[in-house]
């Protein structure tokens, strides 16, 4: 679930979730960011460069670890640089706070805000093919895998291999609807039998 705050127009608000905030960096934020990012365990991984999304006409948003007050990692969505109209999400945390779920919390809420902000009807996203990791944070978020391609790496500049992940907007809606009625199902007591 994600509440927003403030009235600034869309996408300049921060976004809030159980364990997270994202929002527009601050210098300090672009400074650990930019830091963790700088590990070569994260930055061999990527397929996508969440922190530029703002150059293109979409949104990036540090995320920040509520309860550490710390800035954890990137997220974002904006233009798919080669397929016209389509957009897409990325994600990525630093390799200390991963395992955690936190990848997954924020991938979900920067979807929530891509579909609320435009009126697209389906966001992509492409993982580098040796990222385990990352694959299931997609899966888990309802995407479903399309096809294999090529990317130029943010990293390296050079072309790496990547699988593109679609998730539809009425199937995003059903997810939503689906995990609502799961929410409220876990205050019902459960027979102990089952």
């Amino acid at each position: 679930m994600r509440e927003e705050t403030d009235d600034g127009e869309p996408g300049s608000r921060p976004v809030i979730t159980g364990r997270l905030m994202l929002k527009e960096p601050n210098d300090d934020e672009r400074g650990a960011v930019v830091a963790l990012a700088a590990d070569p365990v994260v930055s061999r991984n990527l397929a996508a460069a969440p922190g530029d999304y703002w150059r293109t006409g979409g949104r990036s948003y540090v995320v920040i670890n509520r309860s550490a007050r710390t800035a954890i990692g990137v997220t974002g969505y904006g233009p798919m640089t080669d397929r016209e109209g389509a957009i897409e999400v990325a994600t990525w945390i630093g390799e200390p706070w991963w395992g955690r779920g936190f990848a997954t919390e924020a991938t979900q809420a920067v979807i929530d805000t891509a579909f609320a902000d435009t009126g697209i009807l389906a966001v992509w996203c492409a993982n580098r093919v040796s990222n385990n990791r990352a694959r299931r944070v997609i899966e888990k978020c309802g995407f479903q895998f399309r096809e294999t391609g090529m990317v130029r790496s943010p990293v390296t500049m050079g072309a790496v291999p990547v699988e593109r992940f679609v998730l539809e907007r009425r199937n995003w809606t059903s997810l939503k609807s689906w995990g609502a009625g799961r929410k409220e199902e876990s205050n019902v007591p459960r027979d102990s039998a089952a």
